[in-house]
């Protein structure tokens, strides 16, 4: 049986790719002093390593009810270099504790979710 955190906790990690890209924009455009003394090439490294460790983590979730794998903790990482991206753009600690919320919400639903269908099954 199909697992359902590709779909939920997926969705999440493939949006905070975007809003990553979008404060690297806000950063370098807004001169924020934090960010006044990196490139505009260091802010794009630093938003690829977390877009390419979001990705990396959305192939590694779980595809089947009761499957082990490490997505969902790289998905915890991700998180808490959101909450870190926060110290260059200071708006980036709100916007990080609203995808860490629904990040939570998204494994305690899925893994529910996963559960009740492996007890029906």
């Amino acid at each position: 049986m199909k697992s359902k955190f590709p779909v939920l906790c997926g969705s999440i990690l493939i949006c905070e790719l975007f809003v990553v890209y979008f404060a690297v924009l806000t950063a370098f455009g807004l001169e924020v002093k934090a960010a006044g003394s990196l490139t505009l090439g260091q802010l794009l490294l630093g938003a690829s390593v977390i877009a390419v460790l979001a990705i990396v983590s959305v192939l590694l979730l779980p595809r089947k009810i009761g499957q082990k794998r490490p997505g969902v903790a790289l998905g915890w990482v991700v998180q808490a270099l959101l909450v870190a991206s926060g110290f260059l753009v200071t708006s980036m600690f709100f916007v990080a504790a609203i995808f860490i919320a629904m990040w939570a919400v998204s494994v305690y639903w899925s893994a529910r979710i996963d559960r009740e269908v492996a007890e029906r099954a």
